[in-house]
């Protein structure tokens, strides 16, 4: 009951994602909003029966959940709908990926409450046919009312919105995949004392992440723009989220092929999925980042394994006439196959001047040394040692007190530290390896967030009381054609050390 895979489904679906259980949020202007819910919901119900404690504990965070997923869809967009989960299996299968703290008896009485009341509407009902096998979730989107309460009375913003972090698993071992190419399913495991020593360190660097306010300082047509984008691009199958959603700041790691030495790489930052080029423009808590990443990662880290130093370009084959590019891509493609890699359908022998075979021949020839792991799969291997290597800058810079976002073979940090970070890097790398390697600062425009800029605000008059001693709250509003991002940023400086955490 998490986002996972492939999240949006189209073709004459409505646009939609699954249910994410694990939302959270815990201050008081929203505590005093949901309790005013919970006693509306329960005039409602016809129960002769008042709830235990513990029945109470739980029906009020169904409710939470609930409302807090479905105000995140909202912002993500209007006509985004989340698939819910109705049946009783869902939430009684023993799982460790199963969200815990729900009971379905609970989660079922908060969600058709919700809908009676006018909170929640139905987009599309889902079914479930025992015979085929097949079935679809239930759709739901956030009404105008249920919107209304939460932005008035509860004061939600989506800076205020963090992870329920004690249930959710975040080390996630996959099996092989289909031949269909989606991913391998989630597999049970028994816990370790590397699982469960790997599982700690990320739980805390989540929680560093879950703290800080990462964006995208670009305007509101721009950003408009990019979302387009990158819905088109999800459903050409070539872009893994199909929008941004600014709540996903905290990380999972994913192991490969039910082995622990296969992948391992980090996911589900927000920032990992937006194109190349729109990283330049990437906040952390108001500042300019910037973004550093090793310099052919994998072929330097093969030489290591046999033994050797990787010496001048990896991806010069000596064939000028051949794209640097072209080279890199067939390069991963030939550590990455597990066997014969066919022909891919955009390759054109004529302009290349080689044939599919001789390209991966001339590779294999510039790189004799590593040949052996050429067509073994070896890339998997390598993902888990640069999942290593990334859990080990970011721990680094939480122990400094700041914050480094990974992007699998490269790291975004306060420009500032830019000199820094290519330290850490080259050092965690050869503590890890025993060689060195190069970094490269991926050079972008410049949005000055560190000179002075106009606020992109303005003050609105209120007779709130309540607002009075608040100098950044409801009383500010974003502007201008950085509306979007001023907005969120004021956001966040009305709401610092009031999300809370679970």
């Amino acid at each position: 009951m998490s986002i996972a895979g492939r999240p949006l489904e189209t073709q004459g679906e409505p646009l939609s994602r699954p249910f994410d259980v694990h939302r959270w949020s815990d201050y008081p202007e929203l505590n005093n909003c949901l309790s005013g819910l919970l006693r509306e919901l329960e005039k409602h119900e016809t129960r002769k029966r008042e709830r235990s404690a513990k029945d109470r504990v739980r029906f009020r965070d169904a409710v939470r959940c609930l409302v807090l997923d479905m105000y995140v869809a909202w912002k993500t967009n209007p006509e985004l709908a989340v698939g819910i989960p109705l049946g009783n299996r869902q939430y009684t299968e023993q799982s460790r990926y199963r969200a815990l703290f729900l009971r379905w008896r609970s989660f079922k009485a908060a969600y058709d409450l919700l809908v009676q009341a006018g909170y929640i509407s139905v987009v599309r009902a889902g079914f479930n046919d025992p015979r085929s096998g097949k079935g679809r979730n239930t759709r739901i989107r956030a009404t105008d009312k249920l919107i209304q309460l939460l932005t008035g009375p509860g004061r939600l913003t989506v800076t205020r919105i963090s992870r329920r972090r004690r249930d959710e698993e975040v080390i996630i071992l996959r099996g092989e995949k289909p031949s269909s190419g989606a991913m391998g399913p989630r597999l049970e495991y028994e816990d370790t004392a590397e699982t469960l020593a790997m599982r700690e360190r990320l739980r805390r660097i989540n929680s560093h992440l879950d703290q800080q306010w990462i964006d995208l300082r670009i305007s509101d047509d721009e950003f408009a723009k990019l979302q387009r984008r990158m819905s088109l691009d999800y459903e050409d199958e070539d872009r893994d989220r199909p929008f941004i959603d600014f709540t996903q700041r905290t990380l999972v790691r994913i192991f490969s092929n039910g082995d622990w030495e296969q992948g391992g790489r980090f996911y589900r930052g927000w920032w990992q999925s937006v194109p190349k080029e729109c990283r330049q423009h990437i906040t952390i808590n108001d500042k300019r980042a910037c973004e550093i990443d090793f310099s052919t990662l994998h072929p330097t880290l093969l030489y290591a394994v046999a033994g050797e130093r990787l010496e001048g370009d990896a991806y010069d084959i000596d064939l000028p006439n051949i794209p640097r590019k072209l080279i890199k891509r067939t390069f991963n493609m030939m550590i990455n196959a597990p066997g014969r890699i066919n022909v891919p359908d955009d390759f054109a022998a004529d302009q290349v001047g080689l044939d599919w075979k001789q390209l991966q021949t001339a590779i294999r020839d510039r790189h004799e040394a590593i040949s052996k792991f050429f067509n073994s799969g070896y890339g998997l291997k390598l993902q888990r040692t640069d999942g290593d290597l990334a859990e080990r800058v970011m721990l680094r810079f939480i122990a400094s007190g700041h914050t480094c976002l990974p992007v699998h073979d490269s790291f975004l940090v306060h420009n500032g530290l830019a000199a820094e970070l290519r330290t850490v890097m080259v050092e965690e790398f050869k503590r890890l390896t025993g060689y060195s390697i190069r970094t490269e600062l991926i050079e972008g425009y410049d949005p000055e967030l560190e000179a002075a800029r106009q606020q992109d605000f303005h003050i609105e008059e209120s007779t709130d009381a309540g607002l009075v001693d608040d100098p950044i709250g409801e009383c500010l509003e974003g502007i201008g054609e950085y509306a979007g991002y001023e907005q969120r940023r004021l956001d966040w400086l009305s709401g610092l050390n009031k999300v809370g955490s679970a």
